[in-house]
């Protein structure tokens, strides 16, 4: 079937029936809804690209007048996507820092380079993550989807406390997942081997992601506790089901998964809704400790509300990095 694409000021937007999705390595296709096909290049200009999500909340910041810092282990890849915005926008405001999150020497580095630059801080969004590895373990020797999904992203915004502060009021906003109802993290048994598993035997990729997930809503919930009087609001949210992107690359049978379920999830654009609703949204101003879906505030899991476990979790942590990093004094 032929069509006549109508006229447009933008070369990048879709004609009317179009949509743009993702796939799970971040390549994105376009779907034709009235034709009910799909290709890999835009229907109005022929190229293909890449995305991943949090480059679209990025994006969605720095066009709207943030001054976006992309904190990323691969300073060419930032680099990448803040060309790709300043195509869009020319004066968009973005810098590029370097921060490996399976190293917590990486992580005060950045915090430190951050503070020297800049005396406050807005926004902070922590949205990075991985799902579906084999078992592995940092430099630091610790597992890497505890370090990665939670500790690092524990650690930055400790260290950020005092701009965020300077910035009041200001928000945290930490990206979690439905996934976290299906944690197994207990109380009773909870030490850093139930966080960390030392070797292979006591690990499953799947409970590992869930548990670090748990962990991100515990230590939100344990955050905007604690700092309640500081003028900074913090939220935790669930960005979509499954949402197309990097993030299931690791397995060939979470490929096939991600594929089988991906007429039922989020765009890339859809995810990083909530992540922008919760960072700049008036109507959440002064309100701290909720847990977003689909840019609704909703209940987590019941284990998410138990504050023994997110206080336990809190001194877990705190007690791993300083026993890793001995002469920090930023640790409360």
């Amino acid at each position: 079937m032929a069509g006549i694409i109508p006229d447009s000021d933008s070369e990048d937007e879709l004609p009317p029936g179009w949509e743009e999705r993702a796939t799970v390595d971040g390549c994105v296709y376009y779907v034709n809804h009235l034709t009910k096909g799909t290709q890999w290049t835009h229907p109005r200009t022929g190229k293909k690209k890449r995305v991943n999500g949090g480059y679209e909340t990025a994006r969605a910041l720095a066009l709207h007048g943030c001054l976006v810092i992309f904190a990323c282990r691969s300073l060419d890849r930032a680099q990448e996507a803040i060309d790709k915005i300043k195509q869009e926008r020319s004066a968009a405001k973005c810098l590029a820092f370097e921060l490996d999150l399976q190293s917590l020497a990486s992580v005060k580095l950045f915090a430190d380079q951050f503070k020297r630059r800049f005396k406050s801080l807005n926004i902070l969004i922590l949205n990075a993550g991985v799902f579906g590895i084999a078992y592995s373990q940092t430099a630091d020797g610790l597992e890497t989807v505890f370090q990665v999904n939670h500790l690092s992203h524990f650690y930055l915004t400790l260290l950020l406390e005092k701009p965020l502060a300077k910035a009041a009021p200001s928000r945290v906003v930490v990206v979690s997942s439905e996934s976290h109802r299906y944690a197994n993290l207990k109380l009773e048994s909870l030490d850093e081997d139930a966080l960390s598993p030392p070797n292979a035997s006591w690990y499953w990729s799947m409970m590992a992601y869930n548990n670090s997930k748990l962990c991100n809503v515990l230590f939100a919930n344990e955050l905007a506790e604690r700092w309640k009087t500081k003028g900074i609001c913090v939220y935790c949210l669930h960005p979509g089901n499954m949402v197309s992107s990097y993030i299931s690359r690791n397995w060939w049978f979470y490929r096939i998964l991600f594929a089988f379920v991906r007429p039922f999830t989020k765009s890339l654009e859809q995810a990083a809704s909530s992540s922008v609703y919760c960072a700049t949204a008036n109507e959440l101003g002064g309100i701290t400790g909720l847990y977003v879906n689909n840019c609704f505030p909703c209940k987590p899991s019941a284990a998410a509300f138990n504050f023994q476990l997110s206080d336990k979790v809190w001194t877990l942590s705190c007690d791993i990095i300083k026993r890793l990093l001995p002469d920090n004094h930023e640790l409360q």
